[in-house]
């Protein structure tokens, strides 16, 4: 792969556990790094979710290997959000490149 093919500038969020009001934690989402990525739109389809139509957007991403990347981080770029849907990939298994098969997080019509 050409690395001036990571065109996208992204943030990798790490997911965080943080105490809440009531005793308990709630999780967000903290900047782990920000990398040099390219994006690739793998599928768009609708499913139908609790009698509900959601759009949902599959991608790849390739950023440079990390060892500290792990299935529960997302991906910010620009606005938009992406979740891991299976473990980082050592493309080639030689130490270069990350593959992240990710889902893109959509709002629905509610904002949530």
């Amino acid at each position: 792969m050409n690395p001036g093919e990571l065109n996208c500038r992204c943030i990798l969020l790490k997911e965080t556990q943080v105490p809440d009001d009531q005793g308990g934690y709630e999780t967000i989402y903290m900047t782990r790094a920000t990398v040099w990525a390219k994006l690739m739109a793998v599928t768009a389809k609708t499913v139908d979710q609790y009698e509900q139509l959601t759009p949902e957007i599959l991608h790849r991403i390739i950023i440079r290997y990390r060892r500290d990347v792990a299935v529960s981080d997302r991906i910010q770029y620009g606005g938009r959000i992406f979740e891991q849907i299976g473990p980082p990939v050592d493309v080639e298994e030689k130490h270069a490149f990350l593959r992240l098969e990710c889902r893109e997080v959509v709002a629905d019509a509610a904002g949530n």
